[in-house]
């Protein structure tokens, strides 16, 4: 996601474009300033004969309504991007993964692989770095899960910065799995505000919580949360161990105290999911990253 978007075309561009923008007069290489009638200003440039790009903004409405037009021109939507500036596999893999990479922590490490993987042969060390480096490109799964009334809820819509999760002083105010996208000091995050796990006799709430177990089973961390009035619930996940409130009442066996109303916690809590996640030491180890989309045999 990005202030401006970028639409590749190929084959018959200068067709293509006179039919969205109604423009006649094209200059291979200029860029050009034009309109979709009722849809957008874009900056438009045609790169060869056969390879142009639209700019428009980034809007994923604006971008649905020029899918919808290109359509009903009859252009074919494909995944398969061009890319004319890059020399070679490498390079053309590097920028696919570039364009669609979530986690501004991706960007640097990325554009050093061209020189790291040329004549590179992965080692299984390498393999389980890059497996974990593949979070910074495809955003991983992270859950919040605790008793009822333990603030989990208030802390989601806290690293939101939002009203994500429903707040309530009533347990199990949370009936289903609320996500939202997060960006945690450069690693982009899909979390989870799971409902409270208790015994219920309530056939909506049951459908959540095996939607829950179901989050969890397919999560990279899952978070443990508790306020000083409960328990922890057990995990065989790999966890890290929230305490909630702590402006109200603090407990000392967690790996970090946070209060969302106070913001007490907070940075350090989203370094830590960060952190706990993609480590430090891979992301200034020196060896190639054999990044998802790229294989060796591209070379």
């Amino acid at each position: 996601m990005g202030a401006i978007a970028i639409i590749q075309i190929t084959g018959d561009v200068t067709t293509c474009l006179q039919q969205l923008t109604g423009r006649t007069s094209w200059t291979n290489s200029a860029l050009q300033l034009v309109q979709i009638p009722d849809i957008d200003e874009v900056i438009a440039v045609i790169i060869s004969d056969d390879l142009a790009h639209i700019m428009p903004h980034g809007s994923i409405h604006i971008l649905n309504k020029i899918a919808t037009k290109l359509e009903t021109l009859g252009i074919k939507k494909v995944n398969a991007p061009r890319f004319p500036e890059a020399e070679n596999a490498i390079e053309r893999a590097m920028l696919h993964a570039l364009s669609i990479t979530k986690s501004p922590l991706a960007v640097e490490l990325l554009l050093q692989q061209p020189a790291l993987l040329r004549n590179a042969s992965p080692t299984d060390a390498d393999l389980a770095r890059s497996a974990v480096l593949n979070h910074l490109i495809h955003p991983p799964k992270v859950v919040l899960l605790g008793e009822p009334n333990t603030g989990k809820s208030t802390l989601m819509n806290a690293l939101t910065k939002q009203d994500t999760s429903i707040v309530h002083e009533l347990p199990g105010a949370t009936r289903d799995a609320v996500g939202a996208r997060i960006n945690c000091g450069g690693l982009v995050i899909d979390m989870y505000d799971l409902p409270g796990v208790r015994e219920s006799q309530d056939h909506i709430e049951q459908k959540a919580i095996q939607l829950s177990k179901t989050l969890i089973a397919e999560s990279v961390l899952t978070v443990l949360i508790a306020d000083a009035e409960h328990d922890w619930l057990q995990v065989s996940t790999p966890h890290i161990t929230v305490a909630t409130k702590s402006d109200i009442k603090t407990r000392a066996d967690c790996n970090i105290q946070v209060s969302a109303h106070t913001g007490i916690g907070m940075e350090e809590l989203t370094l830590a999911l960060r952190d706990e996640i993609v480590p430090q030491k891979f992301l200034t180890h020196d060896g190639p990253w054999f990044f998802s989309g790229y294989s060796p045999t591209e070379e």
